[in-house]
């Protein structure tokens, strides 16, 4: 009888220290070494994008300053639009006109007429402006070079010419530009999810 009786005893012990201590034990391992893979998957990326943004400092310190303020004067980092039309009134001061019925508009709504559902993954924003000036059709042309030769990047949608019946050589010209500048958030998500 104690043959029988001490096997079934030793198996009963062992049934419940392995569900009352060893199997907590093990359940508790088996998370930490998760836990563990995880944070090793999150250090090897922390080390890629610490490489990459090192290898991104170098090419910037490669830069000059004049060119990096260039470039940020080409497309900047935020809508800016007061700088822009500052250098566009300038631009026009050259030829004695001043800028006049200025306008701003969400390029979203402009283009699509009505807003764009969800969020953009454009690496850069847009905006439409609009102002008019006065001046004759050789200003014009001059006006708009020198636009053309400016640093902010810009492109122009429209124009519109309304004659001026006391002057024959003068015109009100009304012009849309599309202004852009860098999506800085958008742009680093995109580049370092690729």
């Amino acid at each position: 009888m104690n043959r029988v009786i001490l096997p079934t005893l030793l198996i009963i012990l062992s049934f419940v220290a392995f569900f009352v201590w060893i199997n907590p034990h093990y359940t508790n391992a088996m998370l930490l070494q998760a836990q563990l893979g995880q944070s090793n998957s999150a250090l090897a990326q922390f080390a890629q994008l610490e490489s990459v943004r090192s290898s991104l400092a170098e090419t910037e310190s490669g830069f000059s300053q004049t060119d990096l303020n260039k470039l940020r004067a080409l497309l900047p980092d935020n809508v800016d639009n007061i700088r822009l039309f500052l250098n566009i009134q300038d631009i026009a001061s050259h030829y004695n006109t001043s800028i006049a019925d200025i306008s701003v508009a969400d390029q979203a709504k402009t283009t699509t007429g009505t807003q764009a559902i969800g969020p953009s993954n454009k690496q850069y924003g847009q905006m439409t402006l609009s102002f008019s000036i006065t001046t004759s059709y050789e200003n014009l042309n001059s006006f708009l070079k020198d636009l053309e030769k400016g640093l902010r990047l810009i492109e122009i949608k429209s124009i519109a010419f309304t004659a001026d019946n006391k002057n024959p050589n003068t015109y009100k010209v009304t012009l849309g530009i599309n202004a852009f500048w860098l999506n800085a958030i958008k742009a680093t998500t995109l580049t370092s999810s690729q």
